[in-house]
């Protein structure tokens, strides 16, 4: 959610001078969020919504449901067809080039009945597969949507974070643009959206500024 601005670089620095640990939460691949931690100073970061985890650059992966057997989820969605099926659904793509290296989800874009989507992989055999839109393209025309397990997402994810680090909930803020990120507002202290989320989501935590000048208003806030 960056943009052309100083803002939130400012507002990140003073956010490790207060002492506040600022851990992305996204939906996007390992590489690219180590290299995010890695260039922006991050202890930590949660890519493929949920899936993966880098802790001092060092990865982890929790894939909720799958039982891991040789196979990755990615591997599995591909050599089984379950990728292939879901395309038949509505109008999607795949959300090309991010799907290179991923092993927890995959992505595509479009429109879809998501229901009706994962009724037909259970019905092919997949059950542990779920679809979660993960919002708007900028360009807002067409949605993200991930295929990936049962049990991970963002907010478990949010959860593992918590957890492994002994945080209390109540010391804990979150902010992002999309409904999975509001399905982490059970996990955490503080809900926020920026102020260009999606904007059939209702929710009573938007900032006044947009993307990451959004993220610098929760910080400033948060530092009160």
């Amino acid at each position: 959610m960056l943009q052309d601005s100083t803002n939130i670089f400012d507002a990140l620095l003073r956010a490790r001078r207060a002492g506040i640990d600022v851990v992305p939460v996204s939906g996007r691949g390992r590489v690219q969020v180590r290299e995010l931690c890695r260039l922006l100073g991050f202890p930590r970061g949660i890519g493929e919504l949920g899936c993966m985890h880098v802790d001092d650059g060092f990865i982890n992966w929790e894939f909720g449901d799958f039982k891991m057997e040789g196979r990755t989820p990615v591997d599995v969605m591909h050599d089984e067809g379950l990728l292939d099926l879901l395309l038949e659904f509505g109008d999607l793509k795949e959300h090309e080039p991010w799907n290179e290296g991923r092993r927890g989800t995959l992505l595509v874009r479009g429109h879809v009945d998501i229901p009706a989507a994962e009724a037909a992989l259970a019905e092919a055999g997949a059950p542990w597969c779920q679809i979660v839109d993960n919002g708007l393209t900028r360009n807002d025309t067409v949605r993200v949507y991930h295929l990936m397990p049962r049990g991970a997402n963002k907010a478990y994810g949010v959860r593992r974070d918590l957890e492994r680090y002994a945080i209390a909930r109540e010391d804990s803020a979150y902010i992002g643009d999309s409904r999975a990120d509001v399905a982490c507002s059970d996990e955490v202290g503080q809900c926020w959206l920026v102020s260009n989320a999606d904007p059939s989501i209702v929710w009573p935590h938007r900032t006044q500024r947009a993307f990451g000048d959004g993220v610098a208003e929760l910080i400033d806030h948060l530092i009160g």
